[in-house]
């Protein structure tokens, strides 16, 4: 008696001290700063929901914050400054000199400035030559922001089969916990042995591992695709039905890449300036001469009279030893090969395309066979396995081989799915005219940066012209 009135005098001290601090904070004049902390204790960490992003808005942030460094604008800029480079003309010499320094010398003075002529156009074919630089910065922007597509699309698929493999995961999850229970039930009732439960409990512990496996990966993907845009938080998931998770938009990524033709562009653009360069070449292996303007002052020592006379001559150089032949034959065998692979590159590349697209084709026959009446029948009958169990017709190994098949058919499906996505990376890829490796590697877009910023520091010595 004496403990459990100790204990309500207890009780009756604590609510009177709870209501004293509430009546406390509705008067004191920070009440409002109460009110927050209450509220954020009351906030659980995992209520902040996740934004659902699509590819497009995925690819619109990476694009963005990739281009916030303006490498193509210091490219544009540097061929700019090429163009403009190429358009001057050379630099005039300018001469003084002199004979007879002694009072009873006779002494000539001459003055004299020397300009090269551009006869032959050497300046209008460096001219050329520059603006075909130019045209290759554009050309290699749209190739890089097709590279940049394909990297973003290899990580987005990657999440996206992650996120199948979490949802496989949590149903194989759910299916082994009502087997565990069913189990638990059935060996309460002593209609099955303790080493069953135990093989069941086994079973579920491996599934509950692989799940949590798989949900690590799933946000180590998050991250490595939130990376592209500057970030690390992976609160964000996709923005599509798990039925658009296969590569369904290959073939009009494909059809554009291929009305674009970039690789065809890029090698006819470096033909023309194999091209201009010979041009170049030959405009430059021409003599042009060289015009000297200038004014002799002769001054005799005896008579001390002064004569002034105006000189101009004409240099124009022998071009017997070196006329660039060397350099014209070196050019001349580089733009044969741009012609033969042109045209060897145009045919190898419809031959795999097409075998690509037979092996998608293929592909998507069985995924769909086995999405839309494998796996569905193969579900069914797991469920009347386990109703089949827990009404004593079936064994423990029945349900549990019920369970693995299923289990087996979905880890089928989902290897479907990984192939297609590898085929559709190499179709893009062959049509890109780069190797898929170059955009499926984790750091693939840090490495097509590090090419990307070697060639920006290499360009200004990249002229053809001198």
């Amino acid at each position: 008696m004496y403990h459990q009135k100790n204990l309500n005098n207890h009780r009756g001290l604590s609510v009177a001290k709870s209501l004293g601090i509430v009546l406390l904070l509705g008067l004191c004049p920070y009440s409002a700063l109460a009110q927050d902390y209450v509220a954020q204790q009351t906030t659980h960490p995992y209520m902040v929901k996740s934004q659902s992003l699509t590819f497009a808005q995925v690819l619109q942030k990476v694009q963005q914050y990739q281009a916030g460094l303006g490498v193509w604008q210091v490219q544009q800029n540097v061929a700019d400054a090429h163009l403009q480079q190429s358009r001057l003309w050379q630099n005039p010499s300018f001469s003084i000199q002199q004979t007879g320094f002694e009072s009873d010398q006779d002494r000539e003075l001459e003055i004299s400035v020397s300009q090269k002529l551009d006869i032959f156009g050497e300046r209008k074919a460096a001219q050329q030559l520059a603006r075909v630089q130019r045209q290759q910065v554009d050309l290699n922007q749209a190739l890089y922001d097709a590279q940049l597509k394909l990297a973003v699309k290899y990580l987005w698929s990657q999440m996206a089969i992650l996120e199948l493999e979490n949802q496989i995961a949590q149903q194989q999850l759910d299916n082994s916990q009502a087997i565990l229970d069913a189990t638990r039930l059935r060996y309460r009732a002593g209609s099955i042995a303790q080493v069953d439960q135990d093989r069941t409990l086994m079973t579920h512990i491996e599934n509950q591992r692989t799940a949590q496996e798989i949900g690590l990966n799933l946000q180590i993907a998050k991250k490595r695709l939130a990376n592209l845009w500057g970030e690390t938080q992976a609160n964000f998931a996709l923005g599509n039905n798990s039925d658009s998770a296969w590569p369904v938009n290959t073939q009009t990524d494909v059809a554009a890449y291929l009305q674009q033709n970039l690789i065809q562009r890029s090698i006819q653009l470096k033909a023309q300036q194999q091209r201009s360069k010979m041009d170049y070449l030959k405009a430059k292996a021409r003599p042009n001469p060289t015009l000297n303007v200038g004014m002799v002052n002769n001054k005799s020592a005896d008579t001390r009279q002064t004569e002034q006379q105006f000189r101009v001559g004409l240099d124009i150089p022998l071009n017997i030893f070196d006329r660039q032949q060397y350099a014209l034959r070196i050019a001349q065998a580089q733009q044969d090969f741009l012609t033969q692979q042109q045209q060897f590159y145009r045919q190898q590349q419809l031959n795999s395309m097409q075998t690509l697209k037979s092996e998608m084709q293929g592909l998507k026959q069985q995924y769909d066979l086995m999405n839309d009446q494998q796996i569905p029948l193969s579900e069914d009958l797991q469920r009347k396995m386990l109703l089949g169990f827990k009404a004593g017709k079936f064994a423990i190994t029945d349900v549990q081989q019920a369970s693995i098949q299923l289990q087996e058919q979905r880890l089928k499906k989902m290897q479907l799915l990984k192939s297609a996505w590898q085929k559709a990376i190499e179709t893009e890829s062959l049509v890109l005219g780069i190797s898929p490796e170059q955009v499926t590697s984790n750091d693939a877009l840090h490495q097509i940066n590090q090419t990307l910023w070697q060639d920006t520091y290499n360009l200004n010595s990249s002229s053809g012209a001198e």
